[in-house]
């Protein structure tokens, strides 16, 4: 076994990436209290701007930060920062782009209204990325 898959193996790894993601499940967390618990965007549907925002800047925050974990217990190469604010970009965008496909695939399945329309599936991937941008603007300054 090398290093790396050791390392992989290590408790310390997990709880310190498990640490990391406190973030996006927070944020899940309160979606779905608002959404089934209080069907608060029923009552405010533009409260779905803010929670996709939300939702990737946890993430972003959460996977650069992942990186550095993964780094530091050896797991992957160092990387250059610019190339680990790209990926942590790329991943944020891939995520919202996963979960519109989950909504569309619900509102199919399910005959639900989740996506009400185009625009509103683009302006909630807007808000993801936007998040993740904000993630790498403050990294880079950083």
């Amino acid at each position: 076994m090398n290093i790396s898959a050791k390392n992989l193996m290590s408790s310390d790894l997990w709880i310190d990436l498990l640490k990391l993601f406190w973030p996006p499940i927070v944020v899940l967390t309160v979606h779905v209290f608002i959404s089934h618990g209080i069907h608060l965007y029923t009552l405010l549907p533009w409260i779905d701007i803010p929670m996709h925002y939300l939702g990737g800047l946890s993430v972003g925050y959460s996977l650069f930060r992942a990186l550095t974990v993964l780094q530091e217990h050896h797991i992957i190469s160092p990387l250059d920062k610019v190339i680990a604010l790209l990926l942590t970009f790329a991943l944020v965008a891939t995520i919202a782009v996963f979960w519109e496909f989950a909504e569309f695939s619900m509102d199919q399945l399910l005959k639900t209204n989740v996506q009400i329309s185009l625009q509103n599936t683009m302006q909630d991937l807007f808000m993801g990325i936007l998040g993740a941008v904000t993630v790498v603007g403050i990294n880079i300054k950083k």
